[in-house]
């Protein structure tokens, strides 16, 4: 069975809009299975958007994503 990452980005876990994005999804039928809420590493990054790093923008993606929580969940 496939999985599918859902991550919702810093932005999204100030704005409080977690539970409605997982609302969404599960409403379409996939089916959570895995959540993790926390600050993601620039290691973590760098492996995740690993084929970004030349491109002009990088610094400010992991300055983003390093701002705040992010909540990334597996759903089948």
């Amino acid at each position: 069975m496939e999985r599918t990452l859902i991550a919702v980005k810093p932005d999204g876990v100030q704005r409080r809009l977690v539970g409605q994005i997982i609302q969404r999804f599960e409403q379409r039928g996939f089916k959570l299975v895995a959540v993790f809420f926390d600050k993601v590493s620039e290691d973590l990054l760098s492996q995740h958007y690993g084929q970004l790093r030349t491109k002009p923008f990088y610094p400010s993606l992991l300055h983003y994503m390093t701002s705040g929580p992010v909540v990334a969940m597996h759903h089948l």
